[in-house]
Order: C-alpha cells, then sequence, then structure tokens
C-alpha cells in the first residue's frame, strides 16, 4: 500500500505543479466592527497572500465589511478607501504603505445611508468609486461616509441585492434604497439530474454541508450522519470501523430491502466508496416529490453526495493528520470464582439437585482464593476479558489535498489513509481512498468532467473472542504456571483459539470513473452526456492452523484443531451511461426548468471459493500444498440490469407560487417480459407567503413556504435476482447400475420452487405536507413535514398446494403503509467576532401492515401481520416471579396456569384465554413497536477570533428492546460466565422469601430455560438514550505567526467522539450499551488528537 500512495502522490503533483501565486484569489468576509487587523488576517488564511507594513501603518482602526466570492484587490479597494493607506501587490506579498496627505485634501466627504425596501439599515454594503480604487462600507446603522470628487459615481452592492449605481454632480449626502435579487437569495442545492435553488423546491429535502460533517472524525461516513438531519434515522451495532450503519429515511417503506438509494456525483454507488472528508454537500431526498426522478429505486429515499472540486485556480494543499485512542462506551462485567461457584450450585439444585452445595462445598469455596495463590494450577482463577481483550486500541488517520489549475482546466485531489487496530489482539484495518476531480472548458459550450476515484483495503482478524468472553468461566486458566498453554475447558482454550488458531485476511479494491460531457449550444439549454463504470475486486484467505493444548502434567491434549485454508475471490462491475438535457428560462415573472433524460444500467458479480482441509504444513498458506484427495470449490455469479427515460418540469410565478412535475418509467431485467416496465409519476406544489403583498412589510417573518407534494416510487429489489423464473437444485445422488450392480455416483436436478410469472414492482405511493419558514433576519429557521406512506404489491409466499411438491411461490399481494413527521429548528447569529449557532431536530414515525394474506410471518420475538407493527414485539405477559411454592397455587389450591415444568423463581405468565394452560399460540400477544421512535438530534457551534468548538449530541426518546440472554443467562450451557448484575439481585433458594421480593432477576436455572428465557415481556425495556456524538476544541495560530514559516494556516484540535451514552429509559443492563450488538465489537469513544496545516 504504501507503493500506492507514492504513485499516487507522483501522478498528482506531476499534473499540478504551477505557479501557487494568483491576482485572482477570491475570498469571502463577513466581519462588523471589528480592527482592520483582524480582516487582513482573515485574507491571509484563505488565500496564499502575505501582507507586510511598517509600524507607521495604522491596522486597528474598526471597519465592516461582507463580501462573498471577491477577488482581494476588490475587497482591498473597499478595506482601503478613504483611509491613510494604500497597497500594492508584489507576487504573494501585499505592501501596505501611507499615502501622500496631498491626495485626500482634493476631495470633498460624501455621507448617506443605504436601507433595504422595508426601510431596515443594511450592514456592510460596498461603496465604490467607479473608475477607481476607492470604496468603504455601511456601519452597524446603514450609514456611511467617503471622500469623493463632484463628478464621481458611486457604486452599491450588496450580496442578494440589486447592484445600483448614484452620479454624485453637487450631492453631498444621499439616501440609497437597495432591492432584493431573488436570483441571488438562494442556496444552489443538487437534485436528481441536474441543480435548483433551495427556496423553489417543493419535496422534503435535507443538506448537510461537509464542513459541518467533518467536524465530527469517524471514518465511516454512514456513522456520521446519524443525528445530523430530521427522518434520516441511522442505526449501528458495532464498533467495527470497516462496517456500516443501516439507514432508514422516513421509516420502513418495505418487507424486503428499505435501505435508500446513494447517488455519488450523479453515479449510483455506497457510501463506503467515500471518505468523508472528501464531500462537499450531501442532500437526502425523503418523499416521491424529490425522489421519484429516480423512479425503481427510490422508493426507500435517495442520498445524493458531492465530492469536493476546485472552486478556482489559486493551487491550495492542506494536510491532517489525527490520533485517536479508543475506548469501549460499556463492556459488562462478570462474577468472581467465588461467587461463580455459588451460581454453579445453585443452578445445580434448582435444576433437582438434592445440596445446595452439591458441586462445590462451602470450605472448597471458602478457601480457594487462598489456594489459588499457592497452587494457580490446580485453582485457577481468569479474568477472560482481560486476557482476550485489550483496554483501548489507537488509529491514525492521515488526509492529503491538493486543489488549483489554470482557467482551462481545475483539478481537486485527495488522498486519505486510516489505520486502526481494535481491542481484540491482531485485528487490524487499513485503507487508502484517492479521488480526483477534473473540471475542464474546452470552449465557451463545452465543458467537460473526469472524476476517479481508487479505494483499497485490508482486513486482518483472528478469531472473535467476544463470544468466548461470555461463555468461559473463571475456574479455567489460559497458560499453566509451567508456560505451556492449558487445555482449558475440555480442550476449548479461547485464548489459544485467539492467538494459535490463524486468521482471515481480507483485501478490497475498488475503482470507480466518470466521464461527463456538458453541452451549452445556446442560453439556458444544457445537454450532458455521462459515462460511469465501477469494478470491485474481494478476495480473502481464511488460514486455520492445528495447535497443541497440554494438562497439567505437561501431556498433549487432544483438540479438534486442523490446518485448513480457504480462499474467495469475487468481484463485481457495473456500467452506468446517461444522456439529459436541462433547460432554464426565465421570462417576466415566470420561471420554467425543463429536464428530459435517459438511464442505463448494468450489473454483473460473480463469485468463486476453493479451499483444502487437513494440512500438513501450518507455515504456508497456499492452495497447491493441501491434500489433492480433500479438495472443494464453489461458485455462482448473476446480473441485472434497468432502462430508464425520465424527466421534470418546475415552474414557479413571482417566485411566489410553485408547481414540480417528475415521471420516471423504469425496464427491470428482473422481472419477464410484459412485467418489466413501471411509470412513477409526483407532483407537488409550494406557496411562498413572504412573497405576497400583504406579507411582505412583516419585520420578523421574513421567509415562509407551505408545500403539498403527492406521488408513486418504484421498489426492484424484492426477491431473488429473478423472482419470476422457477428455481432448480442440483444435488449428488446414485443411479442402480443393472451392468455392474453397483449404484454409480451421478448429479440430480430437480426444480424446486414454483414461479408466478407477472411478478412486478412494488409500488409506494407517498403523500406528504411540509412548512419552511426563517424568522429575524434569517437568523432563526423552522423546517416540518409530515408524510403518509402506502406501500402495494409486496412479495409474499402464499399458500400452495402441497401435492405439487414445489415449496410456495412468491406473488405481489402484501401491503403497509408508514405515518411520521419531523421538524428541524436551527439558529445563527454572531456578536462582533464571536460566531455561534444551534440546531435541533426530532422526529418519528410508524410502520404498519395491511394485508398479508392470512400470513403470519414470526421472526424470533417478531411477529408481522395484517395490523401490527412491522416487526412487532410478540410475547407472553409476565407476572412476575414466582416467589415460592405457594404462589403456584391460587386462593382455592387450584395450581395456576404454566407453561412446563415451572417452579418457584420461574417467571410467571399471563394466561390470556382463560384456558388453564400457557400456549404459544394463545397467550402471546402484541407488546409493542421494536423500532426506535422520537429519534434526535442537536448541535452548537461557535468560533471566536482563533477558537472554535462543537458539540453534537444525537439519541432515541423511546425503544423497546429486548434483553439478550447472553446478557443476563447464568452459566449458559452450565459452564458460561456469571453476569456481574446477578449477583445479590436474583432468586435465589439461599434467600428468604422476604429477600426474594427484592431481586429483580429471576432464579439459575438451565432446565427451566423456557420458563424464564422464554419469550415474555419481563425481559423488554425501554432503551431510550442520548449520547454526546462529538466535542471539538481548536485553535487556529494567528498567521502573523505561521506565515514566517510558509504556511498560510495551521490548526490544532482535540476531539472526543461516541461518548457513553445516557440512559433516558429504564430496565436496561449494566454493561450494555444500547446500540451494542450481540458478539460484535464493541462501540467505541475515541479521544483524537489532529492538526490541519494549510499552504
Amino acid at each position: 500500500m504504501r507503493i500506492s500512495i507514492f504513485f499516487l502522490f507522483f501522478c498528482v503533483f506531476s499534473l499540478m505543479a504551477k505557479n501557487s501565486h494568483s491576482q485572482n484569489a477570491r475570498v469571502t468576509i463577513n466581519r462588523t466592527n471589528v480592527q482592520l487587523e483582524s480582516i487582513l488576517n482573515e485574507i491571509e488564511s484563505q488565500t496564499d497572500y502575505l501582507f507586510i507594513y511598517k509600524d507607521d501603518v495604522d491596522v486597528t482602526s474598526r471597519k465592516s465589511i461582507r463580501v462573498n466570492n471577491k477577488s482581494v484587490s476588490e475587497v482591498l479597494l473597499v478595506l482601503l478607501s478613504g483611509s491613510s493607506i494604500t497597497y500594492k501587490m508584489e507576487g504573494n506579498h501585499i505592501v501596505l504603505t501611507r499615502k501622500e496627505t496631498t491626495t485626500l485634501q482634493q476631495q470633498q466627504r460624501i455621507s448617506g445611508t443605504v436601507t433595504d425596501e422595508k426601510g431596515e439599515p443594511l450592514i456592510g454594503v460596498t461603496i465604490i468609486i467607479k473608475g477607481s480604487t476607492e470604496g468603504t462600507v455601511t456601519d452597524a446603522n446603514g450609514n456611511f461616509s467617503l471622500p469623493a470628487n463632484v463628478n464621481d459615481v458611486l457604486q452599491f452592492s450588496y450580496i442578494g441585492y440589486i447592484p445600483q449605481e448614484i452620479i454624485l454632480r453637487s450631492l453631498k449626502t444621499v439616501q440609497v434604497l437597495l432591492r432584493e435579487d431573488s436570483e441571488l437569495l438562494d442556496e444552489v442545492v443538487v437534485i436528481g439530474y441536474g441543480t435548483a435553488r433551495k427556496s423553489d423546491l417543493t419535496g422534503s429535502v435535507s443538506s448537510l454541508n461537509g464542513d459541518r460533517l467533518n467536524k465530527q472524525t469517524n471514518p465511516n461516513l454512514s456513522a456520521q450522519l446519524q443525528g445530523q438531519m430530521a427522518g434520516v434515522q441511522v442505526m449501528r451495532t458495532t464498533g467495527d470501523p470497516s462496517s456500516s450503519s443501516e439507514i432508514l429515511i422516513h421509516g420502513v417503506t418495505t418487507m424486503s430491502d428499505s435501505s435508500p438509494l446513494i447517488i455519488i456525483d450523479g453515479v449510483p454507488g455506497t457510501l463506503d466508496d467515500v471518505d468523508p472528508s472528501e464531500v462537499q454537500d450531501i442532500q437526502v431526498l425523503k418523499d416521491a416529490a424529490s425522489a421519484s426522478i429516480y423512479g425503481s429505486r427510490a422508493a426507500a429515499g435517495v442520498i445524493l453526495v458531492s465530492t469536493k472540486r476546485a472552486k478556482n485556480n489559486q493551487l491550495k494543499m492542506s494536510y491532517n493528520y489525527e490520533y485517536g485512542i479508543d475506548m469501549p462506551t460499556a463492556m459488562p462485567k462478570y462474577a468472581r470464582a467465588r461467587d461463580w461457584m455459588i451460581f454453579k450450585n445453585e443452578l445445580t439444585y434448582n435444576d433437582g439437585g438434592d445440596d445446595l452445595y452439591g458441586v462445590y462445598s462451602q470450605d472448597f469455596i471458602d478457601s480457594y482464593e487462598a489456594n489459588h495463590a499457592i497452587d494457580p494450577d490446580r485453582y485457577p482463577i481468569t479474568d477472560w476479558q482481560d486476557v482476550l481483550l485489550k483496554d483501548q486500541s489507537n488509529h491514525q488517520r492521515h488526509s492529503f489535498t491538493l486543489s488549483g489549475g489554470t482557467d482551462k482546466l481545475l483539478t481537486n485531489f485527495s488522498l486519505n489513509y486510516y489505520k486502526g487496530n481494535s481491542i481484540i489482539p491482531g485485528k487490524e484495518y487499513e485503507r487508502i481512498y484517492a479521488r480526483l476531480n477534473n473540471d475542464f472548458k474546452i470552449n465557451n459550450w463545452i465543458h467537460a468532467k473526469v472524476d476517479l476515484n481508487v479505494r483499497l483495503t485490508d482486513r486482518e482478524y483472528p478469531n472473535s473472542p467476544i463470544y468466548y468472553t461470555h461463555h468461559s468461566h473463571p475456574l479455567t486458566t489460559d497458560f499453566w504456571s509451567n508456560g505451556l498453554i492449558s487445555q482449558g475447558r475440555d480442550g476449548e482454550n479461547p485464548y489459544a483459539l485467539l492467538t494459535l488458531a490463524g486468521k482471515q485476511k481480507t483485501r478490497g479494491f475498488g475503482f470507480s470513473g466518470k466521464i461527463g460531457i456538458d453541452l451549452t449550444p445556446f442560453e439556458g439549454l444544457t445537454i450532458s452526456a455521462v459515462a460511469a463504470p465501477t469494478y470491485y475486486l474481494y478476495k480473502s484467505k481464511d488460514w486455520d492452523t492445528k495447535f497443541d493444548l497440554y494438562d497439567m502434567e505437561g501431556n498433549i491434549y487432544p483438540n479438534s484443531s486442523t490446518t485448513n485454508l480457504r480462499e474467495d475471490r469475487n468481484d463485481n462491475n457495473s456500467l452506468t451511461f446517461q444522456l439529459y438535457a436541462n433547460y432554464n428560462k426565465v421570462f417576466g415573472q415566470h420561471a420554467l426548468n425543463l429536464m428530459v433524460g435517459y438511464e442505463d444500467y448494468a450489473f454483473n458479480w460473480e463469485n468463486e471459493g476453493a479451499w483444502r482441509n487437513n494440512y500438513v504444513l501450518s507455515s504456508y498458506p497456499y492452495l497447491n500444498l493441501g491434500p489433492e484427495d480433500q479438495q472443494y470449490n464453489n461458485g455462482s455469479a448473476g446480473h441485472n440490469a434497468y432502462r430508464s427515460y425520465f424527466g421534470r418540469l418546475m415552474y414557479s410565478y413571482a417566485n411566489r407560487y410553485l408547481l414540480q412535475v417528475n415521471v420516471r418509467s423504469d425496464g427491470s431485467s428482473r422481472f419477464a417480459k410484459g412485467h418489466r416496465w413501471g411509470t412513477f409519476p409526483s407532483a407537488s406544489a409550494g406557496w411562498v407567503v413572504t412573497e405576497e403583498p400583504w406579507l411582505k412589510d412583516n419585520k420578523v417573518l421574513n421567509f415562509l413556504k407551505l408545500r403539498a407534494s403527492i406521488g408513486q416510487l418504484g421498489n426492484e429489489r424484492i426477491g431473488s435476482e429473478f423472482p419470476y423464473q422457477a428455481s432448480m437444485e442440483f444435488s449428488n445422488g446414485y443411479l442402480s447400475n443393472k451392468t455392474t450392480g453397483i449404484a454409480d455416483p451421478t448429479q440430480i436436478a430437480f426444480q424446486s420452487t414454483y414461479a408466478f410469472e407477472n411478478i412486478t414492482w412494488e409500488t409506494t405511493t407517498t403523500y406528504g405536507i411540509g412548512v419552511d419558514a426563517n424568522f429575524f433576519n434569517n437568523r432563526l429557521r423552522f423546517n416540518g413535514d409530515w408524510y403518509y406512506k402506502k406501500t402495494k404489491d409486496m412479495l409474499l409466499v402464499m399458500n400452495f398446494p402441497n401435492y405439487t411438491g414445489y415449496n410456495a411461490p412468491e406473488q405481489n399481494a402484501g401491503k403497509m403503509s408508514t405515518k411520521g413527521w419531523e421538524v428541524t429548528l436551527a439558529w445563527n447569529d454572531h456578536i462582533n467576532d464571536f460566531n455561534y449557532g444551534a440546531s435541533f431536530n426530532l422526529s418519528d414515525y410508524r410502520s404498519k401492515m395491511g394485508y398479508l394474506g392470512n400470513l403470519r410471518k414470526f421472526s424470533g420475538n417478531y411477529i408481522t401481520e395484517e395490523g401490527s407493527h412491522y416487526q412487532e414485539w410478540y410475547l407472553y405477559k409476565n407476572k412476575g416471579i414466582f416467589l415460592n411454592d405457594e404462589a403456584l397455587y391460587d386462593a382455592n389450591g387450584k395450581k395456576v396456569a404454566v407453561q412446563g415444568n415451572e417452579v418457584a423463581g420461574c417467571i410467571q405468565f399471563e394466561d390470556i384465554d382463560g384456558d388453564g394452560k400457557i400456549t404459544a399460540d394463545k397467550d402471546r400477544v402484541y407488546c409493542g413497536n421494536s423500532l426506535p421512535e422520537l429519534q434526535f438530534g442537536a448541535s452548537f457551534w461557535a468560533n471566536y477570533k482563533g477558537f472554535d468548538f462543537n458539540l453534537s449530541l444525537q439519541g432515541v426518546g423511546h425503544w423497546l428492546k429486548y434483553v439478550s440472554d447472553i446478557m443476563v443467562r447464568p452459566l449458559e450451557w452450565g459452564w458460561g460466565q456469571v453476569p456481574e448484575v446477578l449477583v445479590n439481585n436474583h432468586w435465589s433458594p439461599y434467600n428468604t422469601d422476604e429477600e426474594n421480593a427484592k431481586m429483580r432477576f429471576p432464579m439459575a436455572s438451565w432446565a427451566h430455560q423456557g420458563q424464564i428465557y422464554g419469550s415474555n415481556d419481563f425481559w423488554l425495556y425501554n432503551a431510550a438514550y442520548m449520547r454526546v456524538k462529538n466535542i471539538t476544541l481548536g485553535y487556529t495560530i494567528p498567521q502573523n505567526i505561521t506565515k514566517n514559516f510558509y504556511v498560510n494556516g495551521l490548526r490544532l484540535y482535540v476531539s472526543v467522539n461516541d461518548l457513553p451514552a445516557f440512559n433516558l429509559g429504564s430496565g436496561g443492563i449494566d454493561g450494555w450499551d444500547p446500540e451494542q450488538g450481540i458478539d460484535k465489537d464493541f462501540l467505541t469513544t475515541s479521544l483524537i488528537f489532529g492538526v490541519k496545516v494549510t499552504f
């Protein structure tokens, strides 16, 4: 991988070499009533320029300026106009000197006020004397003053307003009114196959700026989205940096695949294709009005990711380094050896034993620790968490960017390297992402883009020991005192499995490219053609090695380990073609945006595997060295494709009344001829109320838009790759040979599943209404949405006659609906040099099942049937723990309803149907929604001079989760660990009834596990939580210091990511993070130190 890094560096430096100083450098500055020196420092931080001046140049005068993407020379004209300072550019140096006094004496002073249409003063308006370098800006009251000649022309400009010129003649005071320029007011956002002003959108769209995204430092882009946007649900269960998070947009849409469509720079991809530092911005299309342009794959929403591109031809280079220390957010604790033996006695007694000390005597338990100190081999005590896991791990990230070009070519290159290990010894993850985005200007009407992206990943991991931290009791040992590896429990030593049993290594290589041509034959029309190939290769080597274990006397103890090798080679590739045209036209108060297009996509994949078993040598992991009589292989392949035609119409009148219509027709290879095509339309409308004359003068409400939409979306990701085709199965069998009288081996094929040819799209119809509002000069922003989604034609396995001999086929029959809402509130402001902002989002939804053809789908403790929530909890209702034997009978001496062989200490279940028996089909009931509810996120940021601060958090207001057996069951299989939460907090035969009445957990038992750990709501709890996702504090060293080292910017920062969760609910288990998955890498809190250098 080091060779790859060097090669990429070499290529980019060769492409990008050029003069780094340009007088075309542009800056964006918003400062009010600050010293001139502060503004000069800001210019230095955004460009390569360095200011040089003597002590007689006064840089302490206070200035106000507000400019957006202006050249440095324009900014200096404004800043220095009317002052005694002049400037001269020499290379990358700007020399400031005092003016001659005679120049000022030849002019008279002009003063005035600049206001908007409502009479409010405008702060920071730029005023320049036309044809000169003299100018100024308005102050906090909209006032200005500058020296000018009688016949000078003053030019007034302000972002978002129409520029104006005034001829002075004999005027000495002027009153200027600037009118809003609606074309400049709104942010331009990426939508499907084009762009649009955000204020013109009539669908539900959320945006996330890359700068805000990178305030967090998680290497996984999907995890960084958690809590950032309303209606975007991100769920994770592991701290493994190579694992992706599950994302849902506006809830669950189908019983099949509810993951959103990911579009990277206009081309289908995955969030794993992008390093977070490469992201310019993200747009999430959440309803049919915004997403239907993507048709058949957009039923679950669309995430549009735009990567960074060069903004101008000024060469810039930056390097960012991070070092992080990672520690588990929570880890379960287990009982000591003494408590483990007590539990072992209890379990044996509870399961029919005659003596509470039937396994370990009281004397043996009391003297065990003392005996361990004398003879650790015969009396071992092992903390398996301490043996198998480290206390912490670490990671490092390197990010390098290079941007610039010429008037004809702009290039942005990024190279990102990540390497991290795990608290699991021997587990490592390494990756390199490289991206090169090129923008060509062939001439005034032909532009082109050529983008390349390369991804390399390496992963190495041993047998995961996390399972054994739950299932290895403390009375076994990893090593004998003589240094030999112990046989553990009956030949199973977790330490040997971790360190001696081999490793799995995987390597992935991904490449994607994009070539795009934009033609503009006349103003308003742009014709775009895109070709985008992708290729991904994955290979793995799983090497199991034989090892020896020893008993206490030093004899080899037999174990089942063997030396085996399996290798897999998987690859896939895709090719996307797009041809579309956008036409924009404004005539009077009418604005029209038309788009039509065509897209073609093909995807192919192939997997193959080979393995050999029982190697003689354990040092050479190569297939050709294994026994030929124990070699095996398998393989599979597939493909799919679609073809699409689409169009969009956007219309607005006076920026007040908005209309958008989309339609897309898709044909998919997944369906049979005659059923392949589906057409998905949508329509939406908006009313910008603040554009009405009767609301224009409102000083509190700056912007108010009401939205409504309806549309259809399709889903082709249902069933198998070709669900309309009957499936065949192959197996090995024998046929009788009459000649030899011996059965000959042969391959048998048979049809196993019947199929309906008319299988086609699932269709989701979405209804939505929304409101967007800005208050107090746009400092306070509010967005709210309500939506209702109906899905029909979901694939279901319906009843089918058994006598056909086929498995039941799938057919379009199922229905479900999702109803939800979301709100976002944000505030941005500044007090002199102190800038700050805060945001909060809250969302909720419910997914209910409609017609399912009398199907009841069970999955563990979940049920999905008509009338239920999607995957609703389906459990017995508990009535507490049987306190004693008397509790097994009612007041009349009749035994209460039981499931089986309940005894005191088991959980009592409620007899729902009253038949005196506890049965699964009649006594289990709905127990609530299993999906998170009331999801929220919040952030606060601030910067003051060189300091910057960020705080973000995320959480769930209500979440019914089920306590897994591993979290609370003692001595699983009779020899597992005892969770520490049970010690002195469970029903025990050692206790009195009064003591047992206070215990939280039932008794220890293996024989009665169905009556304790069977599906019942005793183990259901509210896992609501709040987590601080990120705290960052940074400091940018002043440029008057860094410029001495030819450094344009130097920022130092420290961050903390994913702090331990605050439990907002009740009933959770200590030591378990509410997001943590079972037998998966622990979620981690990261302490990160970083530095960013800009040249």
